[in-house]
């Protein structure tokens, strides 16, 4: 499983991050404290100094894309995996974007205490999701990532079309949640609406596996 550019374009995307922070870091006055932690109002309640908080999500993220880039080697049916490469990079790229939104959201908060880092979050959570979506109808068979569920792993036509079922849930969950959150609904609005946009799909994919596996296997 070739991941040399996409794990390339995503170490930059974590670099970016740093730049971010080092910036930040460097407009903030010295000895300052920045909130790194958000409830599910958005109101700060985790604060950390700066330097260690704007260190944290680049930390992070570099230790999970090294993470991800690593995994399919441990992986078994390393061959459905290969032939779902292109799809896998794009994921990986896709999360260390979303560290670097994480990273310029709580710069930002750092510096405006007005900025809203919870509404900023959950959109690029609603593109990653429409992007991930558009992508599963191309992940084929393998034991790290799409929906797995003992009727997917027995028989790889449930497979492939759970996969595009559950991807078109996900484009759509994925375009409500940023409709919602650029539509501007309150916190608790949105904390419902990331539940059921990206929890729904999931579990209506498991369902729809079972069902058309127990179709096939009375057909």
């Amino acid at each position: 499983m070739n991941l040399r550019r996409p794990f390339l374009l995503a170490c930059v995307l974590i670099a970016a991050a740093a730049v971010v922070g080092v910036w930040a870091y460097r407009m903030l006055p010295a000895g300052a404290t920045i909130a790194t932690h958000f409830n599910a109002g958005g109101d700060a309640d985790g604060f950390m100094p700066k330097a260690l908080g704007l260190a944290t999500v680049p930390a992070i993220g570099a230790a999970v894309i090294l993470l991800l880039a690593f995994l399919p080697r441990f992986a078994a049916n390393r061959a459905g995996l290969a032939e779902s490469a292109g799809a896998y990079g794009i994921v990986l790229i896709g999360v260390a974007a979303m560290f670097l939104v994480g990273e310029a959201a709580i710069a930002m908060r750092a510096m405006d205490p007005d900025f809203d880092v919870i509404r900023w979050l959950f959109l690029a959570i609603g593109i990653l999701f429409v992007v991930v979506g558009a992508l599963m109808g191309r992940i084929r068979q393998n034991a790290l990532f799409g929906i797995r569920t003992p009727w997917t792993l027995k028989d790889k036509q449930v497979w492939d079309r759970t996969q595009r079922f559950t991807g078109r849930l996900m484009v759509l969950g994925g375009v409500a949640l940023a409709a919602v959150t650029f539509l501007g609904a309150d916190h608790g609005d949105l904390m419902f609406a990331l539940l059921a946009c990206v929890g729904g799909p999931a579990i209506a994919g498991a369902i729809y596996s079972r069902a058309i596996y127990r179709q096939g296997a009375e057909g």
